[in-house]
């Protein structure tokens, strides 16, 4: 029988075993003996929840937030951690619950047009005190204005639709990990396996676990509207909704390939299991060779090579495009060249996997311009809610607005380091890029 007096409390706990139960389900390792605990513990803690007397508590639709966030019903499981191929439209991150509906008369009247007025408005609810910033404030986008930022950022992203997503109803989360290891001393996550005769010991091994943590870091995006724009803006609300959403998915791709990692998301360029493939001797500036991407397909996991991407500057499709393998045998085909950068139904491939052509990576010649990937090893925490916030002081001057859309996300790979393999030599990573090609 645990301690816990409330349904806040058993919440809580639940939610959080919950949320490591997933991560082990998604490596895993589902099938351990941590995990079955686990299973039995969620178990044990929603029975006692339920025989609490009186109703289960729901927040009350309030006008004074809590630090976390927008009326987050009391008994609500954390959501579940997303896989890559698992649908991730904001209703299906964090289900229909929580936040709040904009009550409005009619289509004009809309959330942003409550916000632009200027005027009280007891539909808006104020954000309370930010969890580490007291002069952060704005309002609290309702769900459905959230939901379809969200869905339009999902649409023009390239690497969240890829990755696993845990949604977050709290500003941090941990999540159990593994250590990568040497294959020459154990596998993934130091399993290790013996044959063992009759009656003899089983040694035993300790899987080399480690914690690992998101935080949701705070994107602010500024917008700068003319007061007349305010007024007559075609499509209204949507407009906005539409540049919100895109700037959205502009920014998280670039910060979850470019990202530093202090107080911004771990990109893939930054990460330590990243695995970088020089330049060839004598290679000259700005140039690609299939050397190159032959290379850097061989430093691959094994395991990644169907899940894998090419991402690719656009910057680098003249040279791309000037890829050619000759073939040297057969009667028929003596001489003939293949392109390297083919396409097919869907896009270009190269190496038989997919290429993605973006500017959110690094221009041609510089290190990673052109990035192997396996997206799936890549883990994004998505902050539930969003907010939204007006002055017309900052531009008074040209009767202009400033405006600002605050969303808070997370973002890392899954790997702490390559993988060496048996050989004791070679090290594989799921995220591969070409070192830079220029002089000095």
């Amino acid at each position: 029988m645990s301690t816990y007096k409330t349904h806040a409390e058993y919440n809580f706990a639940i939610e959080s075993l919950q949320g490591k139960l997933d991560q082990m389900r998604a490596q895993d390792l589902g099938d351990t003996g941590l995990a079955k605990e686990f299973e039995t513990t969620i178990a044990n803690f929603e029975r006692e929840r339920d025989e609490l007397p009186g109703p289960r508590l729901t927040a009350e639709k309030n006008k004074v937030l809590g630090q976390d966030g927008p009326v987050i019903s009391t008994n609500q499981r954390r959501p579940s951690l997303k896989a890559p191929n698992a649908a991730k439209d904001y209703k299906a991150l964090f289900g229909s619950g929580g936040g709040y509906n904009w009550q409005g008369k009619d289509a004009s009247d809309n959330f942003f047009q409550a916000v632009f007025s200027g005027r009280h408005d007891p539909r808006l609810i104020r954000s309370g005190l930010n969890e580490t910033t007291p002069s952060d404030g704005g309002f609290w986008v309702p769900t459905e204005t959230v939901q379809k930022i969200h869905n339009i950022s999902l649409e023009n992203e390239l690497i969240m639709p890829r990755a696993f997503v845990q949604p977050m109803i709290s500003n941090e989360i941990k999540i159990p990990g593994v250590e990568i290891g040497d294959h020459g001393t154990s596998l993934y996550g130091g399993f290790k396996a013996a044959y063992v005769g009759e009656g003899e010991e089983i040694p035993e091994e300790n899987p080399k676990a480690r914690d690992m943590t998101l935080m949701a870091k705070k994107l602010t995006g500024r917008l700068k509207l003319t007061n007349e724009l305010v007024q007559d803006m075609v499509g209204g609300p949507e407009q906005i909704i539409n540049i919100c959403g895109q700037g959205l998915a502009w920014y998280r791709d670039r910060a979850f390939l470019k990202g530093s990692g202090a107080g911004q998301p771990l990109g893939i360029l930054n990460a330590g299991c990243t695995i970088e493939i020089a330049k060839l001797s004598g290679q000259a500036n700005d140039t690609i060779h299939y050397e190159n991407l032959t290379m850097m397909l061989a430093r691959l996991h094994a395991a990644s090579f169907n899940r894998s991407v090419w991402i690719c500057h656009q910057s680098t499709i003249p040279q791309l495009m000037q890829l050619f393998v000759v073939h040297e045998e057969g009667d028929d085909t003596l001489g003939s060249h293949y392109p390297v950068l083919r396409e097919d139904g869907s896009g270009f491939k190269m190496l038989t996997r997919p290429v993605l052509f973006t500017e959110k990576s690094m221009p041609l010649g510089s290190r990673g311009d052109v990035i192997l990937a396996d997206l799936s090893q890549y883990i994004i925490g998505l902050r539930q809610g969003m907010r939204f916030d007006l002055s017309p002081h900052v531009y008074f001057t040209s009767d202009q607005l400033a405006a600002r859309l605050i969303e808070r996300h997370d973002g890392q790979p899954l790997w702490d380091g390559p993988l060496t393999l048996e050989d004791g030599s070679t090290t594989v990573s799921p995220f591969v890029v070409l070192g830079e090609r220029k002089n000095g």
